[in-house]
């Protein structure tokens, strides 16, 4: 009798052992997606990289209310089906911005929607992404795509608290929210988590555009500086540059308050930031919060990319990217100029989000001389081989940020430590 219960046991054992490899060998042997870029010229990490890219939505606690996220993730594909999905922009988003109840707003992207992990070669590093002022959490769907195919796990916000005509709320909103964001990717990993144990949210990098440049910057220890709102003449002709602070100065008392503080700080603000954070990426960062002199971002040590347009209607880089990058306390940090490119260079393209040019802001989605493929090859380029280098230690990725390793039409290139 004893002998007969021990083989049944042995024989269940077998049976667990044998699928479990059926599962691994099908993650080995799926069809491999191509590696090609949006141009024929695209550079090496431009190419999409060797995994499938998955996408869920996710909406996140925050009081009495909720943000949503997106996450993209390395993804089975057995298969081979094709990475097609169409993005929904959130009613929340659609009330901010006054679209009409009946307009049909699709963001055409390549991923495939709750897609099964591929866990073989995880945990995955996390790259937190915060979109620019009232921006839906898409608005750079390609480049969420391309990280996640090159082994990365990204999860895209959709803040709260700030409209176009209000934007002070985010003062607030935009880094309490990275924070929960991250807290919230510690519980889907989580043994019981949706996407347990497919994320290292101890390899971690924050990244963002124009509102979202200055949020990752506070994630990564950037302090704000409200002592003083210069207005700088715009390069837009007749146009002046209005930016954060001056939003943000007349509602100190009330931001000061949502952060539970009793009084203005005098001049900088406290750190609002994970410790974790270990790398962080600023595309055409808002940059009149930080002080007279920029000491605000002094304390930002962590490896830092920005990336800017010499052209910058919105945030003028002189008075933004530029300083930015100039003040950082991190001993390696890098900049990536495009010349002549406005301000939405690193955002999606017209064929992705074709209602943008409907409703009459093609800008957005477009640049007065940039080829957008190109641009968003060139993004992908970068911000990959920074994340390869800093998050996994990639030696390849790390000698293709070195200047003399730099040298593309168009772009001019800073760096310090690579």
């Amino acid at each position: 009798m004893l002998r007969r219960n021990w083989n049944w046991a042995h024989f269940a054992l077998i049976v667990v052992v044998v699928l479990l490899s059926l599962s691994v060998v099908t993650a080995q042997d799926q069809p491999k997606p191509e590696a090609v870029g949006l141009r024929p010229d695209a550079p090496p990490y431009a190419l999409h990289g060797p995994y499938w890219v998955g996408v869920r939505d996710y909406s996140v606690p925050e009081g009495d209310t909720h943000f949503w996220v997106s996450v993209w993730y390395p993804a089975l594909n057995p298969k081979g089906e094709a990475e097609t999905i169409t993005y929904v922009v959130s009613d929340e988003r659609r009330l901010a911005l006054s679209l009409p109840e009946d307009m049909k707003t699709p963001i055409f992207g390549h991923a495939l929607a709750k897609a099964e992990p591929d866990m073989q070669s995880g945990p995955y590093p996390l790259v937190v992404y915060s979109p620019g002022l009232n921006m839906w959490r898409q608005e750079a769907s390609y480049l969420m795509e391309h990280l996640a195919s090159q082994g990365f796990v990204v999860m895209a916000m959709e803040h709260n608290g700030e409209t176009l005509e209000s934007m002070w709320g985010g003062a607030y909103y935009r880094p309490a929210e990275t924070l929960l964001a991250i807290q919230y990717a510690d519980q889907l990993t989580s043994a019981d988590g949706d996407l347990a144990g497919l994320i290292d949210v101890d390899r971690l990098a924050l990244m963002g555009i124009s509102s979202g440049g200055w949020t990752a910057l506070v994630g990564a220890g950037a302090r704000m500086d409200l002592s003083g709102c210069p207005i700088f003449e715009s390069q837009a002709p007749g146009a002046s540059w209005t930016g954060d602070c001056q939003a943000f100065v007349p509602q100190q008392k009330e931001i000061a308050s949502l952060f539970g503080m009793e009084a203005v700080p005098a001049a900088l603000w406290p750190a609002y930031n994970d410790p974790r954070v270990d790398a962080l990426i600023a595309m055409a960062p808002d940059g009149d919060i930080w002080g007279a002199d920029y000491q605000g971002v002094a304390s930002v040590l962590v490896p830092t990319l920005v990336i800017a347009s010499s052209a910058d209607s919105a945030n003028v880089p002189e008075f933004s990217s530029y300083p930015i990058y100039e003040h950082l306390g991190s001993s390696s940090k890098a900049r990536v100029v495009f010349a002549n490119a406005d301000h939405p260079i690193a955002r999606d393209q017209c064929s992705a989000t074709p209602w943008l040019v409907d409703i009459g802001i093609f800008w957005l989605c477009s640049d007065p001389v940039w080829d957008k493929n190109r641009a968003q090859d060139l993004v992908n380029h970068f911000t990959t081989a920074f994340l390869l280098d800093v998050l996994k230690g990639d030696k390849e990725a790390h000698a293709a940020l070195a200047p003399d390793a730099v040298s593309f039409p168009g772009i001019t290139y800073t760096a310090e430590g690579f």
